[in-house]
């Protein structure tokens, strides 16, 4: 995946984040949302490509599992 395709993947999600995030700046992401958002990638390599860009970048977000495998949550970083 080139470093454009993966900066790309990362703002989508920022954006759909912005939009969804509750009270304490949480927003949960599962297959159908990468589905709604035209991301073709399966959940976790989704996951861990954001993971890495949003670290690269020193961003003010975070992603974690939380222990499930059905879904990852990106956070505003307090």
């Amino acid at each position: 995946m080139s470093s454009l395709a993966t900066q790309n993947i990362t703002d989508t999600i920022l954006g759909d984040h912005q939009a969804r995030k509750d009270a304490a700046g949480t927003a949960w992401v599962t297959a159908q949302d990468l589905r709604r958002l035209g991301i073709d990638l399966p959940l976790m390599t989704c996951m861990q490509t954001v993971q890495h860009t949003l670290r690269l970048r020193r961003s003010g977000h975070v992603v974690e599992t939380q222990g499930r495998t059905d879904a990852f949550s990106v956070q505003d970083a307090h």
